[in-house]
């Protein structure tokens, strides 16, 4: 495991806490109305520290969430209780996990298919996703749109966060662009810093790989899905294009 070890775990959700789990999640269950579903299980492939899954839970779904570092899992779980709902947590890879139950949905937020970086990872990632599903269930993720990549290159970025105990937390971001590969290699270093000095540390190098919307729909296909729609992250009323960065995918 050489992403979301003990040290950057730990950072992970003051660096997102500005993030809107809880707009996801109405985004998610708009595309069950939009898709005339009244799903009461959801698994979660690639779950990291559960945000999403404690809210889903609280709306009284039955979720499961699926993650590979036991890091994560050990936060999630603990978010979990100190939120009083009941989740079902996994350490497993989502390429090769064996369930012997279905679920009405599957979800892989936040980029987590970008991680699936060969394409045997990611068809395995998507037959994974369709042999739990149940009939007529849908499969939801997001991920890097091609085009917008290669259009709008990721660059360098700092990102500064106050914390409640007065320390900070300093986060550098370089990306390695590799356009045969389809991959950015997202370099992080993250210091966390209490009155100007260091106190903690992590560096972590994350491969997230692009997609192309045709290649998306060959793999979901040859996994067995019978449908397939992009839309803009988050939004629904509009069609895809070459501008948006980040896509969601419904596979049915």
């Amino acid at each position: 495991m050489s992403v979301f070890n003990d040290a950057y775990a730990g950072f992970y959700d003051s660096l997102y806490g500005d993030k809107d789990y809880e707009g996801e999640c109405d985004f998610i269950e708009k595309i069950f109305k939009k898709y005339k579903m009244v799903p009461r299980s959801i698994l979660d492939l690639g779950c990291g520290t559960g945000a999403h899954d404690v809210l889903l839970a609280r709306r009284g779904y039955r979720v499961t969430g699926v993650d590979r570092s036991a890091h994560m899992l050990k936060l999630a779980g603990k978010k979990a209780e100190e939120r009083g709902v009941e989740i079902e947590y996994i350490k497993g890879d989502i390429r090769r996990l064996k369930l012997k139950r279905k679920f009405d949905a599957v979800i892989s937020m936040f980029a987590v298919m970008g991680y699936q970086t060969s394409n045997s990872a990611f068809a395995a990632a998507c037959s994974l996703a369709r042999q739990n599903l149940r009939a007529g269930g849908v499969f939801i993720f997001d991920c890097w749109n091609g085009f917008a990549v290669i259009g709008d290159k990721p660059s360098a970025k700092t990102k500064k966060i106050k914390m409640p105990d007065a320390s900070s937390l300093v986060r550098h971001t370089t990306p390695e662009f590799d356009f045969k590969a389809h991959l950015v290699r997202i370099n992080f270093r993250t210091r966390k810093l209490c009155k100007g000095k260091i106190v903690h540390e992590a560096a972590e190098s994350h491969p997230m790989r692009f997609f192309f919307p045709q290649e998306v729909a060959y793999f979901l296909e040859a996994a067995g899905f019978r449908k397939v729609d992009f839309y803009p992250c988050f939004d629904l009323s509009r069609e895809l294009t070459e501008r948006d960065w980040n896509m969601t995918v419904i596979a049915r």
